[in-house]
């Protein structure tokens, strides 16, 4: 009886293990993105990725869609708490990953916006969520969600229109 006792442990233990996994597998890109870009820092994106899976081993979750959620929403806290913590203010400035022309001058734009605006931009466009759904994990406002859509697509139109003109000017 003992054996069999131990043999079924090893067994729930395996299945957590491979259940981890497939959510790491799942879930890391998504994480790593919203980090990443409200921190503009790689080794914090990283940090905080790890931090947010350590404390979803502490949750239960009622199905894989508000995990997902949460996950998002546990994200974009980390990044907060990342802004407010005399760790970052001790940073010295420095280039955390190489990034190519292009995708520097996407990165660049995308960090001229602000953390709410980035996030849902990314939310919407990335993750296909509704301006309703993004409202729910971001505790703001359908409206809200609307208005800061709007101000970023707005700007980044602009900025994309502006470079568009210096290319076609004759010197």
């Amino acid at each position: 009886i003992m054996n069999c006792t131990r043999t079924e442990q090893m067994k729930d233990a395996e299945m957590d293990n491979q259940t981890i996994r497939a959510i790491v597998e799942r879930y890391s890109d998504m994480i790593m993105r919203i980090a990443y870009q409200n921190t503009r820092d790689y080794a914090e994106a990283e940090d905080i990725l790890q931090d947010v899976y350590f404390a979803m081993l502490k949750r239960t979750f009622e199905s894989e869609e508000h995990r997902k959620a949460w996950l998002i929403r546990a994200t974009v806290n980390k990044c907060k708490n990342y802004w407010k913590s005399a760790r970052r203010k001790n940073l010295p400035l420095e280039e955390n990953r190489a990034a190519s022309a292009p995708e520097r001058g996407v990165m660049e734009e995308l960090f001229s916006l602000s953390a709410p605006e980035r996030t849902v931009l990314y939310l919407h466009y990335y993750e296909k969520y509704t301006a309703k759904e993004i409202g729910k994990m971001l505790r703001k406002s359908e409206n809200a969600v609307f208005i800061f859509l709007s101000r970023a697509r707005k700007h980044l139109k602009f900025v994309i229109e502006g470079e568009r003109d210096e290319d076609l000017r004759v010197y």
